[in-house]
């Protein structure tokens, strides 16, 4: 987990995982990135998730993002089928000012070992 992190320009911040992974005992969701609070300004965001190679390719055992915003679930994405990688496409989203930003992982049993992580970019407005 990773909190923000300002740049010295002071309009800038980012907050990376790093890559995380469980074992049998992992929850069904790892927290990637937990901001508390944004800012004093609205700013807006892009969220790059990655994934390493899946383990298990049976047909419930896909990992899958889930971000939320002020504890609101506001994109919720798992895999469409079995042995296809996650799309990793990046979102971008507006987020407003002193906002609570979270990104999870959501795991299941046979991929708990799964390499995960993802990095989040802010760029105040």
């Amino acid at each position: 987990m990773s909190a923000q992190t300002l740049l010295s320009g002071g309009d800038k911040w980012f907050s990376y995982s790093g890559i995380v992974f469980g074992d049998v005992s992992a929850p069904a969701t790892i927290q990637l990135n937990f901001i508390p609070n944004t800012g004093l300004r609205d700013c807006l965001v892009q969220i790059q998730p990655f994934f390493g190679l899946t383990q298990s390719s049976s047909e419930n055992a896909q990992l899958g993002l889930l971000v939320k915003l002020n504890d609101v679930e506001i994109i919720k994405q798992l895999e469409r089928k079995q042995n296809t990688s996650f799309d990793a496409t990046p979102f971008n989203l507006f987020i407003p000012r002193q906002s609570k930003l979270e990104v999870i992982s959501l795991n299941s049993s046979a991929n708990n070992t799964q390499e995960r992580g993802c990095n989040v970019i802010g760029y105040y407005l």
